[in-house]
């Protein structure tokens, strides 16, 4: 399970403050607009394109086409995060989480560092269990694929589950979707399936790698596939990916167990390729 530890500094808009600082008013939370979760390790940002284009994506869906901080690839945000790693001296592991709000010209940014206290491996041998409700219900719209239109549907299916289980979302038609910050992969017959994100999926910003992986194991990648509760009783594998915990197996789901020889696979060529991918 992910524990971190909150750094020493906060930077806003350029500018560290000790994170007791009271700088805040009461607009920033109202034109607040969404906030994203990135890890960064060895000092590397991991997945940067894939993060800056789902900022710009948000971003654009609350039509704002044009930002300063994240033009060029998004080099100058990637600059301040590099700062706040430095300042917060987090040089191994570091959860980064950017928050975004509105201002009159352009938009405000404030970057909160993370240690991270867990040991990330391979492959975790224990694996996590998923759990289903009706209850967790995830409503689709255009931004279903990202943060912004996934969290509270995340926050409250943890709340409505019970740990250690993993909880399920699903959209209203009982399609299951992903479990919280993570997307939900199903192995059979060497073909991987996934759910599509016209249904209502979030897109971590992990699943390019992958697929990636997975052409390069000969396995058919099948991303559009609908997936019911009776699919994961049939299924040989589960995993799941997302961009802080990478790749976890699932051991069982009700009275299913679960195989670990494509994950493991899989989990081990994620750990050798994800500093390098772009």
């Amino acid at each position: 399970m992910k524990e971190s530890v909150l750094s020493s500094y906060i930077l806003f808009n350029g500018t560290f403050y000790e994170k007791d600082d009271k700088l805040f008013t009461a607009d920033i939370f109202e034109n607040f607009l969404f906030k994203e979760r990135i890890k960064a390790s060895n000092c590397h940002i991991l997945f940067w394109k894939e993060e800056i284009e789902q900022i710009n994506k948000q971003l654009e869906l609350f039509n704002i086409k044009k930002t300063s901080i994240t033009q060029n690839g998004g080099k100058y945000l990637k600059r301040q995060i590099e700062r706040s790693i430095t300042k917060n001296k987090l040089f191994k592991d570091a959860l980064i989480t950017v928050y975004f709000s509105k201002n009159v010209t352009d938009t405000d940014y404030m970057i909160k560092t993370e240690k991270l206290t867990f040991e990330e491996e391979s492959i975790s041998e224990k694996g996590v269990f998923l759990s289903i409700k009706s209850s967790n219900i995830k409503n689709i719209s255009l931004f279903s694929p990202y943060a912004a239109g996934s969290e509270i549907f995340w926050n409250y299916a943890k709340m409505n589950t019970k740990s250690p289980f993993e909880p399920l979302l699903l959209n209203h038609e009982g399609i299951i979707l992903e479990v919280p910050g993570k997307n939900i992969f199903i192995i059979s017959n060497n073909k991987v399936y996934t759910p599509n994100i016209s249904e209502g999926a979030f897109r971590s910003t992990a699943f390019p790698l992958v697929r990636e992986i997975c052409t390069e194991l000969k396995m058919e990648f099948i991303q559009n596939q609908k997936i019911y509760n009776n699919d994961l009783t049939e299924t040989e594998e589960i995993f799941l990916a997302g961009n802080i915990l990478g790749i976890q197996w699932v051991t069982g789901f009700e009275n299913k167990r679960y195989f670990l020889k494509k994950t493991r696979q899989i989990a081990n060529m994620f750990q050798k390729k994800k500093f390098s991918f772009t």
